[in-house]
Formats: C-alpha cells, structure tokens, sequence
C-alpha cells in the first residue's frame, strides 16, 4: 500500500533554488539539458497530474518523471530519479513550501 501525501493548493516553488539544491546534495553527473527535462516532468506532475486531486502518492512523481524520460529517449537511473525527487520534496519542506503533513 502506497503512503499518500496532501500537499497546498497555493504558492509556488522555486525552479532555481530547487535546482541547487539538487546539485548541492547529489554524488553523481546531472547534465543540464537532463536537469531541464526532469524539471519539466516534476512540474507537469506536480501542476496536471497531482494539482487535479491535491494528493501525491508514494512513487507517483517518479513514475512519471522516469516514464517522461523515456518517451524522450534519455536513459537514466531509477534511483536517480528517486534521489533528485527526494532532494526535491525535503527543499520543499525545510523552505516553508506547499507540503502538508
């Protein structure tokens, strides 16, 4: 069973504070033309795809953002994408973002 995560309706984040954040905290090579692509996938998700219910479920913003890479034809990691999202969600809650407990 998957853990689901309520998230605000209002605000905004920070597509460049995000991006530091990622490359501060990852161990590994992030080109920029993939960083752009997964920045696109995580905000089609977050807008469209969650913004419709206001509800995350555990994985989804993965999911979608792997199977967006592919239909690109870009080749990268799984866990990699798990980790970037990760970073993602902790800069939104340590920066006041729009995550509800």
């Amino acid at each position: 069973m998957s853990k689901t995560i309520n998230f605000a309706n209002e605000g905004s984040i920070d597509s460049i504070r995000v991006k530091a954040a990622v490359y501060n905290r990852i161990d590994f090579e992030l080109s920029e033309e993939i960083w752009e692509e997964i920045d696109y996938g995580f905000a089609e998700c977050w807008n469209n795809e969650i913004g419709l219910r206001g509800l995350i479920n555990e994985g989804q913003i993965e999911k979608f953002i792997y199977n967006y890479l592919k239909k690109k034809k870009i080749v990268f990691e799984y866990a990699k994408v798990e980790q970037i999202v990760k970073i993602i969600f902790d800069y939104i809650n340590m920066t006041g973002g729009y995550l509800k407990e």
